[in-house]
């Protein structure tokens, strides 16, 4: 009796391998991901550039329609892009010729920029006209301008965090 016991526990054990064995066989060969997560998101901001939420006036057009502007305020902006609000969908790398408006300056600042993520906004006026959410990174900006932006960026980084 004890023989036949351990005859049925060794077949079960080996028909429990060969099961896993066939399972291992067939997530490599048909591409199941498995593995352990090293890194997640802490929640902290990992973007390259300081944002500061202002509302900037800015021009915007395609650059085959120079003469077309669009006037819109920023969300937030950075050395590195802009964040807007605006009533029509671009597609990501699409070229923009954008105008910035500094409050510091009578002088703007001229950039070309590329969209690089879309999201529709929920908020809707009264006509039902759809809004979208873009971010724009810049790709074209004279290093003064730049430095300009930059030190602006600072100056008002600085007030928020004191005021």
């Amino acid at each position: 009796m004890i023989l036949y016991i351990q005859a049925t526990l060794i077949a079960v054990l080996v028909f429990t391998l060969i099961a896993l064995y066939f399972d291992e066989t067939h997530k490599r060969r048909f591409g199941t991901p498995t593995g352990k997560m090293t890194q997640c998101w802490d929640g902290s901001e990992r973007r390259r550039f300081v944002r500061i939420a202002k509302d900037i006036s800015i021009k915007y057009s395609m650059p085959k329609e120079a003469d077309k502007y669009k006037v819109i305020k920023t969300n937030n902006i950075s050395i590195g892009g802009i964040c807007m609000t605006i009533n029509e969908k671009f597609s990501l790398k699409a070229l923009l010729s954008i105008e910035i408006a500094l409050l510091d300056s009578p002088n703007p600042i001229f950039a070309k920029g590329e969209v690089v993520w879309v999201t529709e906004n929920p908020q809707q006026d009264n006509d039902g006209i759809r809004y979208f959410d873009i971010g724009i990174e810049f790709k074209d900006i004279l290093p003064q301008d730049r430095e300009r932006l930059f030190k602006f960026i600072k100056q008002e980084s600085e007030l928020n965090q004191s005021g």
